[in-house]
C-alpha cells in the first residue's frame, strides 16, 4: 500500500519536473532598466528584501523537485484577483496574501525558496508580456539553466519553453535594481551574474 501511494505521488509530480530536465538555457542581460512602480513601493516597505546582497558566486544547484513543490503550493494557496479587488488599491506587491495578482505569487514563491536555502541572487523577479498582458514571474538561475515559476501554470518551465516575452529582471547583485533582458544563451560561460 505504501509503495502504491508513493508511486501515485511520483506519477503526479513527474510531469511538473520532467519537462525541466532539458533546460540549459539562460537569460542574457544588458543595461539598467526602469524599476516597476509596485516593486519600488514594496522595497520602501520591505528594505531587508531589497538592496545589495553580495550577488552570487556561481549558479544554484537545480533542485527541481523543490521548485515544483513551491510553485504548486503557492499557485494553490493564493486566489487570483486584481489588487484593486483584493486590496482596494490599483497596484501593490505583497509577499504574504491569500488573494492577489502575479507579483504576489512571485514574492510568496521567492520567500519560500529563500527559506529553503536558495540565495537571493538566484531568485529574480522578471517582467514581460504573456498572453498579450504585462506579467511577472520568478526566474530561478541554476546550473541547469534558468527556470520560470509562473502562476499561470503548475509546471516549472525552462526559459526557452516559457510563453513569456521577457523585458527586464532584477539584478543578481542588487534586488532593488533591474536590468534589461537581451536574449537567451545555451552557453553557461556567457551567463553574467549582474
Amino acid at each position: 500500500m505504501l509503495i502504491k501511494a508513493g508511486l501515485s505521488i511520483a506519477l503526479f509530480l513527474s510531469p511538473l519536473i520532467a519537462s525541466t530536465a532539458l533546460a540549459s538555457s539562460w537569460l542574457t542581460t544588458g543595461r539598467s532598466a526602469s524599476i516597476p512602480f509596485g516593486h519600488m513601493e514594496y522595497c520602501k516597505r520591505n528594505r531587508n528584501d531589497c538592496g545589495r546582497h553580495g550577488g552570487v558566486s556561481g549558479l544554484a544547484d537545480a533542485r527541481l523537485s523543490t521548485l515544483s513543490q513551491v510553485n504548486l503550493a503557492v499557485n494553490r494557496s493564493i486566489e487570483p484577483m486584481s489588487d484593486q479587488k483584493a486590496h482596494g488599491i490599483r497596484e501593490i506587491w505583497l509577499a504574504s496574501t491569500r488573494a492577489g495578482d502575479c507579483e504576489d505569487y512571485v514574492l510568496a514563491k521567492r520567500n519560500q525558496l529563500l527559506r529553503r536555502g536558495f540565495k537571493p541572487g538566484h531568485l529574480r523577479i522578471a517582467v514581460g508580456r504573456s498572453r498579450g498582458e504585462v506579467h511577472a514571474v520568478l526566474v530561478v538561475r541554476t546550473t541547469q539553466g534558468d527556470f520560470v515559476l509562473d502562476n499561470n501554470t503548475d509546471e516549472v518551465l525552462p526559459v526557452n519553453r516559457s510563453r513569456m516575452r521577457f523585458a527586464k529582471l532584477q539584478s543578481a547583485t542588487d534586488a532593488s535594481q533591474w536590468v534589461r533582458v537581451t536574449g537567451r544563451t545555451g552557453d553557461p560561460a556567457r551567463v553574467t551574474l549582474r
